[in-house]
C-alpha cells in the first residue's frame, strides 16, 4: 500500500553549522532558501503504528490552520508572498513560504498543498534557518509580537529527540537523522469509507530538532 504518496516529495536536508570565522577568512557563502527542502516519505511505508491522529491543524500567527480544509489561498490573503510549485501530476506541490524568529534563533515554515488537497493546505515543513541561509524574497516575513507557530501537542524546534517520544511515543520507523511516526483510521463520510493518513516527520541535527514536516491525507 502505498502510504502519503502525495508527499513522497517530502528527504533529508540537513543545514550546516555556521562556524566562526577566522580573521581574514571570507564570510560564508549565503544561501537563499525558497522550495521546501525533502524530508524522504517513501511509496510502501511500513505499517503505521501510532494509535491516534497526531496534528491536524497549527495555528500561524494566530490564524488557524486546519489541515485539508483550510485554503492555501486564504493564507496567503493573510500573510501575502508568492505562490511556489514544483512537480506535475501526481508529484505536483504548491506552497506559502513564510519566515520568522523566536527566541532560539530564525525558522522558516512552508504551507503546503499536493494534488490531492486540490485547494486546501495538506501539510506544513517548519524549519529551524541557519545565519547564512536567507528566505527568498517571495518569502513572507511574520511580524514580531503577532504570534508564531503553535502545534496543538507540545513540539517545537530545538527539542531533544528524547524529550520527542516522550510526546509521540517510539517512531514507526527510523531512517538516518529522521523519525517518522505513521497514524492511520477509517472514516465514514456520505456513507463511502475513506482513510485518513496522518504522518510526523522529524528531522534531528545534533540529537535536537532541526525540522518537523506533518501530512494529512484523506481517501478512498
Amino acid at each position: 500500500m502505498k502510504w502519503l504518496r502525495s508527499h513522497a516529495l517530502l528527504a533529508v536536508f540537513i543545514a550546516c553549522s555556521c562556524l566562526a570565522q577566522a580573521p581574514g577568512a571570507k564570510p560564508a557563502a549565503r544561501t537563499i532558501i525558497w522550495s521546501p527542502p525533502e524530508v524522504g516519505w517513501w511509496d510502501n511505508m511500513p505499517r503505521p503504528t501510532v494509535s491516534k491522529e497526531m496534528i491536524g491543524a497549527l495555528r500561524v500567527a494566530n490564524m488557524p490552520i486546519v489541515l485539508e480544509e483550510t485554503k492555501l489561498e486564504d493564507a496567503q490573503k493573510r500573510f501575502h508572498g508568492a505562490f511556489g510549485d514544483s512537480g506535475d501530476a501526481g508529484d505536483a506541490l504548491g506552497w506559502l513560504c513564510l519566515h520568522g524568529s523566536n527566541k532560539d534563533g530564525p525558522w522558516i515554515l512552508w504551507l503546503t498543498s499536493s494534488e490531492i488537497d486540490g485547494p486546501g493546505i495538506g501539510g506544513f515543513q517548519w524549519r529551524r534557518r541557519s545565519l547564512h541561509e536567507t528566505p527568498d524574497r517571495r518569502c513572507s516575513k511574520l511580524p514580531e509580537g503577532k504570534g508564531g507557530i503553535e502545534l496543538p501537542i507540545p513540539l517545537h524546534l530545538g527539542m531533544t529527540e528524547a524529550d520527542v517520544q516522550k510526546v509521540l511515543g517510539r517512531p514507526t520507523v527510523t531512517r538516518g537523522k529522521t523519525l517518522f511516526f505513521c497514524h492511520e483510521h477509517k472514516r465514514v463520510i456520505r456513507k463511502e469509507n475513506y482513510t485518513v493518513s496522518n504522518g510526523v516527520a522529524i528531522v534531528l541535527r545534533d540529537g535536537v530538532v532541526l525540522a518537523i514536516e506533518v501530512a494529512k491525507t484523506t481517501s478512498n
